[in-house]
C-alpha cells in the first residue's frame, strides 16, 4: 500500500475514478466508520494521531470528489477521463420504497415506523438500523468488514433477536459501531437500543421464573 502522503483521494476512499456520487458518498461513509475514534476495526492498528490525520484525509477527500466541478478540476490533475471506462449504465432498483408504496420485503415493525425512520432523533429498533442501512447503500458483509462483527450478529440486531445475541456490553458495542458506520451518533442509538434489548432481557427472566414455580 502506497504511504498515505503518496495517496490520490480516490485512493483515500478506496474508491474508483469511475465512481459515482452514491458511491463516493458510500465509500465515505466506509471510509470515516472504519476510523472514527471507538472503531473496533482501527483500534488496534493506529494511534490517535494517525487516525486523526487519515480523518482528515477522508474529509478532504469526500469534500472535493463530493462536489462536480472540484471533482472535474482534481481530475484534471490526475488526467482522468471518468467517461473514457465508464460501464453503461443499468436501470436498478430504489434502495427503499418510494413515498406511497411499500417493498413485498417490508416488515411490519418497519410499517409500523415509517413515519420517523427518516427523522434521526427519538427511539432506535432494528427496522430503523436496516433502514439507515439501506439508505446508505451499505450491505451487511461491508458494515461487518469494517467493524469486525459477525455478519450473524449484526442481523440478529436488525431483527431483534435478543435471545441469540450475546452479553449487553458486547451488544452495545456492536450498535455503537453499527450506527458510527451508516453515519448516526453511535452512543446515542445504542442507549436507545439497550433499553428495548433490557426490556426483552427483563421479560425473559420473567417468564423463566414463573416457569420454575
Amino acid at each position: 500500500m502506497k504511504p498515505l502522503s503518496e495517496q490520490n483521494h480516490y485512493e483515500i476512499l478506496e474508491t474508483r475514478p469511475t465512481a459515482t456520487k452514491a458511491e463516493i458518498e458510500r465509500a465515505y461513509r466506509l471510509a470515516l466508520a472504519t476510523y472514527a475514534d471507538d472503531s473496533l476495526a482501527g483500534y488496534s492498528v493506529f494511534s490517535d494521531g494517525d487516525a486523526a490525520a487519515l480523518r482528515e484525509r477522508i474529509e478532504m477527500a469526500y469534500r472535493i470528489l463530493s462536489d462536480g466541478r472540484m471533482r472535474s478540476d482534481y481530475d484534471a490533475t490526475l488526467e482522468i477521463d471518468r467517461e473514457a471506462d465508464l460501464p453503461p449504465s443499468e436501470p436498478s432498483a430504489p434502495l427503499v420504497p418510494v413515498e406511497g408504496e411499500l417493498a413485498e420485503s417490508t416488515s411490519p415493525l418497519e410499517v409500523a415506523g415509517a413515519a420517523h425512520l427518516d427523522d434521526e432523533s427519538g427511539d432506535f429498533d432494528g427496522a430503523r438500523l436496516r433502514h439507515f442501512r439501506i439508505r446508505g447503500g451499505l450491505e451487511i458483509d461491508d458494515i461487518s468488514r469494517v467493524t469486525k462483527i459477525s455478519p450473524t450478529y449484526l442481523r440478529y440486531i436488525e431483527e431483534e433477536r435478543f435471545a441469540d445475541l450475546p452479553a449487553p456490553v458486547y451488544v452495545r458495542g456492536f450498535v455503537t459501531a453499527y450506527a458510527n458506520c451508516v453515519g448516526l451518533e453511535g452512543k446515542y442509538v445504542a442507549a436507545s437500543y439497550m433499553k428495548r434489548f433490557d426490556q426483552d432481557s427483563r421479560g425473559r427472566r420473567k417468564g423463566r421464573f414463573f416457569e420454575s414455580r
